[in-house]
């Protein structure tokens, strides 16, 4: 099997509490040749200098303190001083199964077509058991999955394992982004790489109280603008790469997105205009973007385009 190193990044920042599990889980994987960059993103210097501490103990981890500047950022960050061939990253809070790694590498020797291998991760927490929720995207985040990132995200930040080289094409994560970075990621590299998915739990995703996945805003208007925001990212990264054809295509996907949103959400017409009453208040350009999109794709009438 090929021993290249792979590089592993934690970001944390001021929360010492699960990450020597997290450390553990790394440094203990049936794989051996892993480096560990624990990036702090502007800790407080008492839990810095336990975080430091606990890095410390472990023979592959290194400790890196910068300035707070947000988690994408802190994973360009430890990107840019990854040694290894491949890359993957854990969040301070979350842990892999022991053999994750020595699984994701026998895909990439053996597939050398593919270069981002991803699987399944199971939520746990203080009132959820390991195994309880397992989620996969079992048909949908496996070969070329553009288009099904397009409806959303098929990966979680912290099952993928990819060779360095996709950030060659794709480039790193947009540091705009506090939450949501990790499609807005994979929705570029899912232009040019494709990903290979195994059907098992990789790793285990913590459910608590200060987990920023679980405290983002599910109000449907926040939805809209994070798509908004996605999208209007990918297009704006693919204005040289993208033909006219697939910019429209990506509206498409785009337009369909919040026509669900707002069909499922809202059955009369009085509600549907209370939901863009308050989306104007929040956001006037993009509900008048929303308007434009229903007004260009009205009757479900669908685009040509080419295929991506």
């Amino acid at each position: 099997m090929d021993s290249s190193l792979v590089s592993v990044i934690i970001t944390t920042y001021n929360r010492a509490t699960y990450i020597e599990q997290t450390i553990e889980s790394i440094q203990n994987q049936t794989y051996g040749n892993i480096e560990i960059l624990v990036i702090d993103d502007g800790s407080l210097k008492s839990t810095a200098h336990l975080v430091e501490s606990i890095c410390n103990t472990f023979s592959k981890c290194t400790y890196f303190w910068k300035p707070n500047s947000g988690q994408p950022d802190s994973r360009n960050y430890g990107i840019k001083r990854a040694k290894g061939t491949y890359i993957g990253f854990c969040d301070d809070d979350d842990f892999w199964v022991l053999n994750k790694v020595e699984k994701q590498i026998k895909v990439l020797i053996e597939n050398p077509d593919f270069d981002i291998v991803t699987g399944c991760i199971s939520y746990f927490g203080t009132h959820v058991s390991l195994d309880e929720k397992v989620k996969c995207h079992n048909g949908y985040n496996h070969g070329y999955i553009f288009e099904n990132l397009l409806i959303k995200n098929r990966t979680d930040s912290i099952t993928p394992l990819l060779r360095k080289k996709v950030f060659i094409k794709t480039g790193y994560f947009d540091p705009s982004f506090t939450i949501s970075e990790d499609w807005d990621f994979w929705r570029k590299a899912a232009y040019y790489h494709k990903f290979y998915a195994i059907h098992e739990v990789l790793a285990y995703v913590r459910k608590h109280d200060s987990n920023m996945t679980f405290l983002a805003n599910k109000d449907l208007t926040d939805r809209i603008l994070m798509h908004r925001k996605v999208t209007k990212s990918l297009l704006k990264w693919g204005k040289i790469r993208f033909s006219n054809s697939e910019k429209q295509k990506i509206r498409y996907f785009e337009f369909n997105e919040y026509k669900r949103l707002i069909t499922n959400h809202y059955s009369s017409i009085l509600a549907k205009c209370y939901c863009l009453l308050t989306l104007f208040k929040k956001a006037p350009l993009t509900t008048f973007y929303v308007l434009f999109l229903f007004i260009i794709f009205k009757n479900g009438k669908k685009v040509k385009y080419k295929t991506l």
